[in-house]
């Protein structure tokens, strides 16, 4: 499926924005150019009708000064019979009949065949009185208006005409063929259509070319980012001289990459620390049974080896479970629906469990146990009290102290687990939580310690949403602090 590119896809609505412009102003400035030709030409025709009234009203009146001379009444100043003299009725009604006439030659030769220019009078009744030598076909008297004198147009064809009905109803017409006008006009037409595709294209050139010069930056972080990608994720894309929204996405991007490389060294170092923990083992459960079968042993001998084994499978039993842990964990999938629980109970039933080795080794518990009711998976959380406690007991002297509290006030819930061990040094303090991370060879003497109990705290706890901190002072101990957020009121 083709998928255009931002730059074409820029480019479109470019072209459709400066189409719709150059269409606009090209018909605006033809409608305009129109409209001025027409206004010229109606306004030629007016005077052309004002002149043949004028010469059409004193051929009538010439013509009834002569008709008068045959016993008729002078007509008034309008043209009108004057209504002095013998009552109507006396003079014969077809003595008054009004007979075509001629205008004067000053007149009609303004209407030669040669321009195009013609005229008319039509009578009320609808005779025509008067006419040019050359008229178009089927040139019919437009209908008279209900009141007014005004000059009027209207367009036939190639034909602009204009007329006015005098005070007496008759009609004078005057027109004249504006081909030659239209024809200029669509070639004008053309013109205007032609400058603005032309206009267009160099639009849309302009447009393309400054689309590049704009996407640039955007090619140079595709770019980038691909090489990196593919290659070197410690590379960074440069975002010096970028705009401000393309240099908010560089730094994104940025930031994206930089989350990736720490991820994947993580995951380099996690791969290598658990193959050697695996390693070590499996070298002895290896050697172990090499060394039986090379020469037949006695029962004790045996015994001593399987036992070996035994245990060198239990750690790798061990650490196989805190690695799917970890995977699981990490992978976000949590088993099964959270249930309500207190903090309290969790940390009293992990308490009791230890109790006994407390005992042994001769070390005092102390529990404030405040109640912090928590929605969580309770066999995690009891996982995370129990590695706490027995890291606390496994570091501590005889005679020493484990203390546990519990609480839930000023909108968070709490748990500590404090003790008055060896406490751990300010170098070692910030990675206690690394995956495979041993803070000393004094906290290391047990060969079941891979460095994953923490760091499984700290997966559990943050998959609770919560976090995990530690305070050491050397020699005087070390304190452990779990914090959530207290959950909201319940509809």
């Amino acid at each position: 499926m083709f998928r255009p590119s931002i730059r074409i896809r820029l480019l479109l609505w470019f072209g459709f924005l400066l189409a719709l412009l150059v269409a606009g102003f090209g018909t605006t400035a033809y409608q305009l150019q129109k409209s001025a030709a027409m206004e010229e030409i109606d306004a030629e025709l007016a005077r052309q009708v004002e002149l043949v009234s004028v010469a059409f009203r004193g051929a009538e009146i010439e013509q009834r000064f002569r008709s008068h001379e045959h016993g008729m009444p002078p007509p008034d100043f309008r043209g009108r019979p004057h209504p002095i003299g013998p009552p109507p009725g006396e003079f014969p009604r077809e003595r008054f009949s009004r007979a075509p006439f001629i205008l004067p030659e000053s007149v009609t030769n303004r209407f030669a065949a040669s321009n195009g220019c013609f005229f008319a009078v039509w009578a009320e009744e609808g005779s025509r009185l008067s006419q040019s030598a050359f008229l178009p076909d089927a040139l019919e008297p437009p209908r008279p208006p209900n009141a007014g004198t005004a000059i009027r147009h209207r367009t036939r064809g190639t034909w602009r005409e204009a007329y006015h009905f005098t005070e007496m109803r008759d009609c004078v017409l005057v027109g004249c063929d504006i081909a030659d006008d239209l024809a200029r006009l669509r070639n004008d037409g053309w013109g205007l259509a032609g400058a603005g595709g032309l206009v267009l294209l160099l639009g849309l050139g302009g447009g393309w070319f400054f689309a590049g010069l704009a996407l640039r930056s955007v090619r140079h972080i595709g770019a980038t980012a691909q090489r990196i990608s593919e290659e070197h994720l410690s590379e960074r894309i440069p975002t010096e001289g970028m705009d401000r929204e393309l240099g908010q996405l560089a730094d994104v991007l940025n930031a994206t990459f930089a989350r990736l490389d720490a991820a994947f060294a993580r995951q380099r170092q996690f791969t290598a620390d658990a193959a050697h923990e695996l390693r070590t083992p499996l070298a002895v459960i290896i050697s172990d049974a090499q060394t039986a079968l090379r020469r037949e042993r006695g029962a004790e001998e045996y015994r001593d080896t399987i036992r070996s084994c035994e245990e060198a499978a239990q750690k790798l039993r061990r650490l196989s479970d805190s690695l799917l842990e970890l995977a699981r964990l990490d992978s976000g999938r949590e088993q099964g629906r959270r249930t309500d629980a207190d903090l309290a109970d969790l940390a009293a039933n992990c308490l009791e469990q230890l109790r006994p080795l407390a005992l042994e080794r001769e070390i005092r518990i102390e529990a404030d146990l405040q109640p912090a009711p928590f929605a969580c998976h309770p066999d995690q959380i009891a996982r995370v009290f129990v590695n706490l406690i027995g890291n606390a007991l496994e570091y501590n002297h005889p005679g020493g102290q484990i203390r546990v509290a519990t609480s839930a006030q000023d909108g968070e819930i709490t748990a500590v687990v404090s003790d008055t061990g060896d406490g751990i040094s300010p170098e070692d303090l910030p990675h206690i939580f690394d995956r495979f991370y041993r803070a000393s060879q004094a906290r290391t003497r047990s060969a079941e310690h891979a460095g994953l109990g923490l760091a499984i705290c700290k997966a559990i706890v943050e998959a609770h949403g919560g976090r995990i901190e530690a305070a050491s002072t050397p020699g005087a101990g070390t304190a452990v602090t779990l914090r959530w957020p207290a959950p909201g009121p319940r509809n």
